[in-house]
């Protein structure tokens, strides 16, 4: 651990995630997984939060500054990195909407990648999703992003 870090703490220097940015930080993750973000796979997140009540009272600036945020912590630290900060921030009961918003995101570009079922199964373990739960959101999404 740098000198920095042990005096910032992990996730750039502003302690915790919000819980806003938390669950944000989980889609924005699902958008990076394969290592490049699709401009499809950035609209179904903007859309995704913009229909949440939990962001109805931010703006648009700091709506960016918080996916800003998420993709600093990205860049420098890596997915894996975020996605345990978020996690750790995310408010209980809205694991499988996270995870629901995820698995979409990655389907959003009508094909999944190695990566992309990597990070789904990853991020599903950390969610504490039971599989069969799981299997019945992903049919769903398929069914969503087909066509």
């Amino acid at each position: 651990m740098g000198l920095f870090d042990a005096l910032f703490g992990g996730m750039e220097g502003s302690g915790r995630l919000t819980s806003q940015e938390a669950f944000a930080g989980v889609l924005m993750g699902a958008t990076a997984c394969d290592g490049h973000i699709a401009d499809d796979e950035v609209h179904s997140l903007v859309v995704a939060l913009a229909r949440m009540k939990m962001y109805e009272r931010m703006n648009d600036k700091q709506f960016g500054q918080m996916l800003d945020k998420l993709h600093g912590i990205i860049k420098k630290k890596g997915v894996e990195f975020l996605i345990d900060g978020c996690v750790e921030q995310l408010p209980k009961g809205l694991e499988k909407t996270a995870f629901a918003n995820a698995c979409d995101i990655v389907l959003a570009d009508g094909v999944i990648e190695d990566d992309e079922k990597e990070f789904i199964d990853k991020l599903r373990n950390k969610l504490k999703i039971e599989s069969k739960a799981a299997k019945v959101i992903a049919e769903i999404m398929v069914v969503k992003n087909k066509g």
